[in-house]
């Protein structure tokens, strides 16, 4: 048969064998590198290990490298970790918007003209801008957004370009809106799970998240969770691409989240599903509350000389009120009630009626009887109990999206989702707990900000002059875990010298948002003032002393954008920006790989170098491997890495400041900035210089530190591609996970507050979810509750809600060509038919998305997936992929919740990405019509 087979095989034609010849030369090869993608897809940000496959010096194509080892025995490892965008992001260094060259705006922002200039006029002329500033107003006048994709040393460069000039840069996470109020309520931090830990969970519940599109590189854990028996739920008003492949679609009414938590509370309560255990030693619900002023009971009530932030139970065991430890969890022989009223003495005799916070919940629960909550999220109630029963048997996981803070009142979601985890001992165990995000372990490279002489002596004295302030915190209160007074030390430190800043005073003061926010009707109707009332009042009371700039005597000049798209990706997009921001700047300048929205309507372009185009490493605590990502070609064009570019701009300010005769200028603090020899500054007398040089001195010096393996090196590095961190180093983000890394198991959050009783940084000192500042009580939300959805936008009856869109990383691969032709390649919104039927439109139709904000013109897809009353357009895609260059962000409501703006109450203070007002845009109220 083999014989008669070969004998009457057909030769290869010639133009076959031609054909099979030039798809083989595209997969050959003569060198490969080991890269990544330093942008900040969360949770993959860096981490994603590829071989970056090259011929003739040219990149010709890259692919996974596999390179994680299994950290546990019998949980899934890593690999191969990446997506598509990943394995073509080659595409983009010769993209046709790229920028290879330094250009200069011809005619009118926006207009679309450009000149290409050298490098040394554009950093002239940008530095008489910046110095030209600096002489009118002060370096407050210089402002720069802090984007979601500032490269690598991108993030290093604005902020040592910040700290060595007194320029302001915005929060990150205030600035991109993917702060959680609710969690940092809660907890006092924002916190995650090594996404492998959810192989031990017995429940996940995916909420304000759609893995499928947004953790590509993760999602495979949640199939293996289920493979190994696991339910996974998601929580959505809409039947997204992750339900497919989930157990549960719980289909919520936006923004009504937290009503069906609530709900699920109230049947744990009733049908006493609790952990009444853990509920006590780990949450404020055993704690005291005056029944007559709903304040905590407090020790300066009790003693004349007691301290106000010490708190009370009632000890069932010897019938009294008695101190709640606050240096400890552990309780030892004390059994607070939960439930009940009981009679504190006050230090002047007086008798008072006190109640613990459960029992004041247990009335809050009696309006969420799953009945009711039906009406308010749309949820059956016999799911409402089913999934309840379920949380309290299950190791149980809240899968969390970046979207809750994105909620008008996601504050109020977020605390329910923890309270849910609270009632049922969901945290601190293996497979259990709330995820969101916060920083990596700490690198001697995220050091690179604050260093002058560049050595090894110089990061042993900032390693100890680290331990000294958190000695001299401790010494201030012995109670203070090393995470405690960490935290206290930088808000501390935050307060007295930081230039990252919460860009809402700028937005208020100079984007126009001062009007915006003080609209009474786009609020919730429970806000008993005007919103101005509660802004001057923060600031009266010196809430936000020290982070509250610009202020309205400080116009911004200058604003510089490194990795970020303002335009593109801000609440208020061009309505807000353009009209009220751009008038007041006399120079905007990008450093970008590419042209995006904010860089067309920009005085100078400057380009930067690409991912593949300079080395760095970075990782993420989502993994907890760091990972190389190394140079593979020359930069293209005249592209330079950021860390050049600024170089550049320091040694062009001294020049020009010499011919003024500039030598120093002043902050508003009083501190003093030299002009005469910057550029040395900042390369710290020539010892941070080249990015192959300095990445190799943070790895080196993250081995010294322990937060990687003894003897790590670059060259380490790149052989293996990864490595895992072994310490959290000492930053105090990295402390609070509240758990050690262990080199065999995978890593769940709050273990030390489990294990070791380390009591959480919040007021209480656990996790807290009784707010008794005097906002909070006024807004009825010193316990969650549900709140509808305000109208923000206008009086309209569809809701716009969004995400990120499966095809690019911010808007990094929105034009990417081969992208392109894996969908429709053009932006979309999504719309019910029932309310697309109403308005007589048919899909694919040009349809005209508007609200009292502006409008947008898109094409609509029809799906029945999507809840009625609900539109959906998600988001990276550019502007000038719009007709008439309208965008979705330009119509979005952009209201800042007043209780985002309290201060004064213990962790209620702001350090750098946490606390602090947030835009919000979900259910932005919009009307679709039919266009023309």
């Amino acid at each position: 048969m083999a014989t008669s087979a070969k004998r009457n095989k057909k030769p290869k034609r010639t133009s076959d064998q031609a054909s099979e010849q030039t798809y083989r030369e595209k997969w050959k090869w003569d060198d490969v590198v080991r890269g990544s993608h330093a942008v900040d897809c969360y949770p993959s940000v860096g981490a994603c290990p590829y071989w970056v496959y090259m011929k003739d010096g040219e990149i010709q194509f890259e692919e996974q490298s596999g390179a994680f080892p299994i950290v546990e025995e019998g949980v899934p490892d890593f690999n191969p970790m990446g997506c598509q965008k990943g394995s073509c992001w080659h595409q983009m260094l010769k993209a046709k918007e790229r920028v290879l060259h330094p250009l200069k705006r011809v005619g009118e922002r926006g207009g679309g003209e450009w000149e290409q200039v050298s490098w040394d006029q554009a950093m002239e002329e940008i530095s008489d801008g910046i110095l030209d500033a600096i002489q009118e107003i002060g370096p407050e006048s210089i402002f720069s957004p802090n984007g979601a994709n500032a490269c690598a040393y991108g993030v290093m460069a604005q902020r040592r370009f910040s700290a060595i000039t007194g320029t302001l840069l915005a929060d990150f996470d205030t600035d991109v809106g993917d702060f959680s109020p609710g969690m940092y309520l809660t907890f006092g931090k924002l916190t995650a799970a090594s996404e492998d830990d959810y192989a031990h969970s017995e429940l996940i519940l995916i909420w304000h998240c759609n893995p499928s599109y947004t953790r590509i590189p993760f999602y495979h854990f949640l199939t293996e969770a289920r493979y190994k028996g696991a339910e996974v739920v998601l929580i959505a008003p809409d039947y997204n691409a992750s339900a497919v492949n989930t157990d549960y679609h719980v289909p919520v009414k936006v923004g009504s989240d937290a009503a069906l938590c609530l709900s699920m509370c109230k049947v744990v309560a009733d049908e006493g599903l609790m952990d009444s255990t853990f509920m006590k030693e780990q949450s404020d619900l055993a704690l005291l509350v005056r029944v007559d002023t709903r304040h905590f009971l407090r020790g300066n009530e009790i003693e004349d000389e007691g301290r106000d932030d010490q708190f009370y139970f009632y000890d069932q065991a010897s019938k009294r009120v008695v101190e709640a430890d606050r240096g400890s969890l552990a309780l030892g022989d004390v059994d607070p009630a939960l439930e009940g009223t009981y009679t504190a003495v006050l230090a002047n005799g007086e008798k008072v009626k006190v109640a613990p916070v459960f029992e004041l919940l247990k009335e809050r629960l009696k309006q969420y009887e799953p009945e009711l909550a039906t009406e308010m999220c749309g949820v059956n109630p016999d799911v409402i109990r089913s999934l309840a029963r379920k949380v309290a048997s299950k190791k149980t996981h809240v899968y969390e999206g970046l979207a809750t803070g994105k909620h008008y009142h996601g504050d109020l979601m977020g605390r329910s989702m923890y309270m849910l985890l609270a009632m049922t001992g969901n945290w601190g165990k293996k497979g259990t707990g709330p995820t969101y995000w916060n920083v990596p372990p700490t690198t001697a490279g995220q050091l690179d900000e604050m260093r002058r002489a560049g050595t090894k002596e110089e990061l042993d004295m900032l390693l100890a002059g680290y331990d000294g302030m958190l000695q001299a915190v401790k010494a201030q209160d012995p109670t203070q875990s090393d995470e405690v007074a960490a935290i206290e030390g930088l808000k501390q430190v935050t307060a007295a010298t930081s230039m990252l800043v919460p860009p809402v005073w700028w937005w208020y003061y100079h984007v126009g948002f001062r009007e915006l926010w003080n609209k009474r009707d786009w609020h919730d109707p429970s806000m008993k003032r005007e919103f101005d009332d509660y802004f001057n009042e923060a600031l009266e009371k010196d809430w936000w002393q020290g982070v509250d700039v610009p202020r309205e005597d400080q116009p911004p000049r200058v604003m510089m954008h490194v990795g970020d798209n303002l335009l593109r990706r801000t609440r208020g997009g061009k309505t807000m920006f353009l009209k009220h921001l751009w008038p007041k700047l006399k120079c905007i300048f990008t450093v970008d790989v590419r042209m995006s929205t904010t860089a067309m309507y920009s005085d100078y372009v400057l380009p930067a170098a690409q991912q593949y185009e300079r080395p760095s490493a970075m990782g993420l605590a989502h993994t907890l491997f760091y990972t190389m990502a190394d140079k593979a070609v020359e930069p293209a064009g005249e592209a330079k890495p950021e860390w050049q570019i600024f170089r550049l701009l320091c040694r062009k300010m001294s020049e020009r400041a010499k011919a003024r005769g500039m030598t120093e200028y002043q902050d508003r603090r009083g501190n003093v900035y030299s002009l005469e020899d910057l550029e040395s500054v900042w390369t710290a007398g020539g010892t941070m210089v080249d990015e192959e040089e300095m990445t190799a001195q943070g790895i080196a010096g993250s081995s010294d530190m322990g937060t990687l393996p003894e003897g790590t090196t670059i060259e380490t590095m790149r052989e293996k591609g990864v490595v895992r961190y072994e310490d959290w180093g000492f930053v105090p983000y990295a402390q609070s996970y509240a758990t050690d890394i262990k080199p065999d198991e995978t890593m769940t959050p709050f273990r030390r507050h489990i294990e070791r009783k380390d009591p959480y940084p919040t007021l209480a000192r656990r996790a807290q979810f009784y707010i008794d500042h005097d906002w909070f009580l006024e807004a009825g939300e010193e316990l969650p509750a549900h709140k509808d959805p305000p109208k923000m936008g206008g009086d309209f009856p569809l809701m716009l809600t969004s995400g990120h869109s499966r095809w690019s990383i911010h808007a990094n691969n929105i034009a990417n060509k081969l992208m392109l032709e894996t969908h429709r390649g053009r932006p979309h919104i999504v719309m019910n038919q029932e309310d697309a039927a109403k308005r007589g439109i048919a899909d694919d139709d040009e349809v005209r998305v508007h609200n009292d904000m502006g409008f947008f013109l898109v094409r609509v897809k029809l799906a029945s997936s999507v809840r009625p009353g609900q539109v959906i357009c998600y988001n990276g895609w550019d502007h000038y992929q719009f007709k008439d260059w309208h965008g979705p962000n330009d119509i979005e409501g952009a209201m800042a919740k007043w209780l985002g703006f309290a201060g004064g109450y213990g962790h209620l203070r702001y350090w750098p990405f946490m606390w602090s007002p947030v835009q919000t845009d979900r259910g932005t109220r919009v009307e679709v019509s039919k266009s023309g």
